[in-house]
């Protein structure tokens, strides 16, 4: 492949892991085509202004396209019904145009963001049995955006079974970045250590930028063809508790598997490691010098 598209390749300042992997592709040789409804936030590839939710211009923008990461969608959280019922539409509206416009122009694959919150984040619903979560867990969805995405899995497993194009999904946990005083910065970890309750959602879990890139970059590489999905998270917990300390303190009966270290990620990264030689490469105890 030599000319890659991304979706969501703007990104925006709170969410910016588009303009992340743009420039990765770009720095490793490829031809990478921006489509995004945003402006670009870099001068890295070509760029192509287009609304995902209509099938036209999602087929004329990724023509001429050998491979697609699709990461636009609406993250926004659920406040309420109505927001939910829109970003259910938008999102399986526009996966589903990504997917088959992928089809009709005879793409080698397409990789692209599904979410931890599949696994049943926020974990304000119920509680964990077991920890850490197993990609081959049954999709326990909550919300709106979690349903998309869980949807959205689903829709792939049917585009490969008629099409055979490999899907992968990679199913992204809380990333953050390695700058001052960013939305998900690093240096916006220290005041939740003595207040893990405010963590719990996922679990600790969090991803480095440039995990999530190693990631994709891996996924376009590997020689899968399935429509297979896989968590992408940082190799430990964002806290300094051990897991037994978090697990008592804020689920009380939850077991960890046989093996789990004391600050091992509880959210599992197995299948991605074991298939596609994902080694997360970033935590925050190098970079903000604790332990």
């Amino acid at each position: 492949m030599k000319t890659i598209a991304v979706t969501g390749g703007s990104g925006s300042p709170e969410r910016g892991i588009g303009a992340v992997i743009v420039k990765m592709l770009a720095d490793k040789g490829y031809e990478v085509v921006n489509l995004d409804i945003a402006p670009p936030r870099q001068d890295v590839g070509s760029f192509r202004h287009v609304d995902l939710t209509h099938y036209g211009d999602t087929f004329a923008c990724l023509h001429g396209c050998d491979a697609v990461v699709h990461l636009a969608a609406n993250a926004n959280p659920d406040f309420d019904h109505f927001t939910g019922a829109k970003r259910f539409h938008t999102n399986t509206l526009a996966t589903y145009n990504v997917f088959q416009a992928a089809v009709a122009l005879g793409m080698e694959k397409v990789v692209w963001a599904s979410s931890e919150t599949v696994l049943g984040f926020p974990y304000d619903k119920h509680v964990p049995d077991l920890l850490p979560t197993h990609d081959d867990e049954p999709a326990i969805p909550t919300g709106s955006y979690g349903i998309s995405k869980a949807v959205c899995e689903e829709m792939a497993a049917h585009f490969f079974r008629l099409h055979g194009m490999p899907i992968l999904g990679l199913r992204f946990s809380n990333i953050y970045y390695d700058i001052a005083g960013h939305e998900t910065g690093y240096d916006q970890l220290p005041p939740y250590w003595e207040k893990p309750e405010d963590k719990k959602f996922n679990l600790w879990g969090y991803v480095d930028s440039r995990d999530i890139a190693q990631g994709i970059w891996l996924a376009l590489q590997a020689d899968i063809r399935s429509a297979r999905n896989y968590t992408l998270a940082a190799a430990d917990t964002n806290m300094k508790m051990t897991n037994e300390e978090l697990l008592e303190r804020c689920f009380p009966g939850t077991k960890l598997r046989p093996g789990t270290g004391p600050h091992d990620t509880l959210i599992g990264i197995d299948r991605a490691r074991d298939e596609l030689g994902y080694q997360p490469q970033y935590s925050w105890r190098d970079i903000l010098g604790e332990k």
